[in-house]
């Protein structure tokens, strides 16, 4: 998610959905989709490839949607 969408959000609906990501994501199926996500997405490897800068963004993407799911997991207001 971006900051754009982000913007377009009121605080609750951004809470909301902060909520949703965790409720989601820590649940006993979330966490165990998280945590293949994480291992298929390159979240413990690096993104780098040597001579080819566009399947290093490639990967870097896929890992940024994991970066995302955390970020919005921690960012649950209580």
């Amino acid at each position: 998610m971006s900051n754009n969408s982000n913007n377009r959000q009121t605080p609750k609906q951004l809470n909301d959905l902060y909520a949703a990501y965790k409720l989601v994501f820590n649940s006993e199926d979330g966490t165990t989709v998280l945590d293949d996500l994480k291992k298929r997405f390159h979240m413990t490897t690096p993104t780098f490839v040597a001579g080819d800068s566009h399947e290093s963004a490639f990967l870097e993407g896929q890992r940024s949607v994991v970066l995302t799911i955390e970020n919005m997991i921690a960012n649950t207001k209580k």
